[in-house]
């Protein structure tokens, strides 16, 4: 390099720094904004969350604590379903429940959207990618499906690294993958299918492009596949930019090799596809041996009409007209970018996203044990909106009005979200209350007012109990009668293939007795006998349970407790 080339480089780079630190504070600010939630209430309101920090409690003390290890014995298996039981069990030793619980709530927040980023910057994306914050607190998240959302981040993290180093640096990008499937195992099934649909999008483009410049264009002198260690300066060639091979490094070479045609494309695709192989045989051999393979035989199919639904029930929140508007505009603008070629969806992405709408199309709605299956591939495909979308020519001020309405919708929501966890912390004030009379040891039966037994209660939509949808967020909450008074409670997720604990008799028998959560009618009738007390939601909608059965010991507001006296239901 020239000394006046040497002296310029360092300016460049302040240069490159000063133009790229208004979209670092972007990103921060982003961040921020999403993790503010988490600051309003102690246990926000996520479906599944309260059982699965019930769960971690339990796994932190046992076996030292005499009162739980009657309850649950650990139950370590080879389960494709373990973040939040490896990081949560430490974190709890060391911190309080609650807040290590919402530690991991903010993990499973962010880590999606820094892998969006990180993936669209790969594709050569930038501000675009920041939309992500519309889908943060998305369908699966707001059910508390956390271990999902950690393995999406991560599947987007690793994807962007296969992406930038696959070709330059192929040895280094496919030990990182190996490595990264079988952590994708260990945190969620699912985020393995969208690191496969990712990573097997991309060998896709690039065995297209070598077959449309071996065979369907030879005219053009084919660029070579780089080597590692092997690096050359760019050169801007039209003909090859047109087809869409990457701009950089070695991969614009030009120079001609002889393994070409038919046999060389074939060459190259049983040694991309051996890659692909290597990468996921450990997840394959660990599923072979895992419980969850045995299962099957009770796969359930959504009518074609919920299914597409779906696609928009991905942005749902806690308002459904903000969520349709939503679910709206993160279709419509890269569409119309697309259709006015104001903006692509580069290869790598959009053959991982062709890949992503099959599976989605195909996927039944519950197997194995494992609901709304087809609902995470429409989140996955929802991410990837924001993750492989690039604008390219947008005039400007389209680009400033879809940033001012992305950024208002964005704001809407958010102070809709925080307002309503700000609500539930009256509920929890009330289920604390009335749960101060509860014991170590004793068991807790719990019930609910049921949709059907109160549906007026339900059509208004009290929006700290329920979605936008309809679906309740507060089933779970009795979970802390476990994780705050160490009493049984007989809901804990439980099963084998999924959860690294089991029940202990005869405790299993009274879970297996109860089944799903009553409602109140069911409770009035029936067999309570082995349980202490009874724990009644949303007593605020419900009359007292007969007295000659149940002695009320404490009311107030959304909760009521019950001491059992005469456990048989009449006759």
């Amino acid at each position: 390099m020239s000394s006046r080339g040497a002296a310029l480089a360092p300016q460049a780079r302040t240069r490159a720094g000063a133009r790229d630190l208004p979209w670092w504070i972007a990103l921060c600010g982003l961040c921020v904004t999403l993790l503010a939630p988490l600051f309003v209430v102690d246990v926000p309101p996520l479906l599944d969350y309260p059982n699965h920090l019930a769960r971690a409690f339990i796994l932190d003390s046992l076996p030292q604590d005499a009162v739980l290890a009657q309850f649950y014995a650990p139950h370590w298996s080879i389960i494709p379903n373990l973040a939040l039981d490896l990081i949560l069990p430490p974190l709890i030793h060391v911190l309080p429940v609650h807040i290590a619980g919402r530690l991991v709530i903010a993990v499973a927040v962010l880590l999606p959207v820094c892998g969006s980023v990180a993936y669209n910057s790969a594709l050569g994306g930038r501000w675009w990618s920041l939309g992500v914050g519309l889908i943060a607190y998305n369908d699966c998240l707001l059910l508390g499906f956390l271990n999902f959302s950690i393995a999406l981040g991560l599947a987007l993290l690793l994807a962007a690294g296969w992406l930038r180093w696959r070709e330059e640096h192929p040895g280094p990008a496919i030990i990182l993958a190996i490595a990264g499937a079988l952590a994708l195992f260990a945190c969620h099934l699912m985020g393995l299918v969208f690191f496969g649909a990712l990573i097997g999008g991309a060998e896709l483009l690039r065995l297209h492009q070598l077959w449309r410049l071996d065979i369907a264009r030879p005219d053009i002198p084919r660029p070579d596949i780089p080597r590692p260690g092997i690096a050359c300066p760019g050169i801007a060639r039209p003909d090859v930019a047109r087809l869409g091979i990457a701009r950089s490094g070695a991969a614009q070479c030009g120079v001609a090799r002889p393994d070409t045609g038919c046999s060389g494309i074939a060459r190259a695709g049983i040694v991309r596809g051996s890659v692909l192989l290597l990468i996921f045989a450990g997840p394959a051999a660990l599923y072979a041996l895992s419980a969850l393979q045995q299962l099957g035989g009770d796969a359930e199919f959504l009518p074609f009409g919920e299914k597409l639904q779906q696609l928009v029930t991905t942005f749902v929140n806690y308002n459904w007209p903000l969520d349709v508007a939503t679910a709206a505009v993160a279709f419509a603008l890269p569409a119309l970018c697309v259709l006015l070629r104001w903006g692509r969806v580069p290869g790598p992405a959009a053959y991982a996203m062709t890949l992503l709408l099959i599976t989605f199309l195909l996927a039944p709605y519950a197997w194995k044990g494992t609901y709304l299956l087809d609902t995470r591939l429409a989140v996955m495909l929802g991410f990837m909106l924001f993750a492989g979308f690039v604008p390219t020519c947008i005039p400007r001020m389209l680009g400033f009005v879809a940033t001012v309405v992305l950024a208002l919708i964005f704001l809407v929501r958010m102070a809709l979200l925080i307002s309503v966890w700000t609500d539930r912390r009256s509920d929890l004030v009330d289920l604390r209350r009335v749960l101060q009379s509860v014991h170590p040891g004793q068991a807790v039966y719990l019930a609910e007012a049921g949709i059907e037994e109160r549906p007026d209660y339900w059509r208004a939509n009290p929006r700290r109990r329920a979605l936008s949808d309809g679906t309740r967020t507060d089933e779970h909450l009795g979970a802390l009668v476990l994780i705050e008074h160490r009493a049984y409670w007989p809901f804990a997720f439980d099963n084998p293939s999924q959860q690294p604990i089991e029940t202990r008799e005869p405790y299993r028998t009274l879970a297996g007795r109860v089944g799903h959560i009553p409602t109140w009618s069911e409770t009035a009738v029936a067999d309570v006998c082995g349980f202490n007390d009874v724990l009644l939601m949303e007593a605020d909608a419900l009359p007292d349970l007969p007295p000659e059965r149940f002695r009320l010991l404490a009311r107030s507001g959304f909760a009521a407790l019950y001491a059992v006296t005469a456990c048989h239901p009449p006759g």
